[in-house]
């Protein structure tokens, strides 16, 4: 009796070692909100960057997403703080590129505009 049950398992177990995905989670995007500001319309011209994250596989988003580096180029323009706060530098005008670099994820990448007065 012990031996019949141990058969019937058997298929069940082979049929569930298959299943799943050994495929990484991997990072598929980056945005940020807002992502296209005009200094003018934040208090004292500072705007408040939040990256968000897409991944191939649950939770697909994540906001915020944990950034490594921010900046702002042309950094004449503008500057960002490691929080991604921005603000224009005096006297300047223009459109600086907002861009995030995420921990073992490759280069910097733009993911918003800030315009400066």
């Amino acid at each position: 009796m012990v031996l019949k049950a141990s058969l019937l398992a058997l298929p069940l177990l082979i049929l569930t070692a298959g299943c799943g995905s050994s495929s990484p989670r991997t990072l598929q995007s980056v945005t940020a909100n807002p992502a296209n500001a005009d200094a003018k319309n934040f208090p004292n011209g500072r705007v408040q960057f939040v990256p968000t994250g897409t991944y191939n596989k649950p939770p697909t988003t994540v906001t915020p997403q944990p950034v490594t580096a921010w900046l702002a180029s042309p950094s004449t323009l503008a500057t960002i703080d490691q929080t991604g706060v921005a603000e224009c530098l005096p006297g300047q005008m223009g459109t600086a590129n907002i861009q995030v670099g995420i921990a073992g994820d490759g280069p910097l990448v733009t993911v918003a505009q800030l315009t400066c007065p």
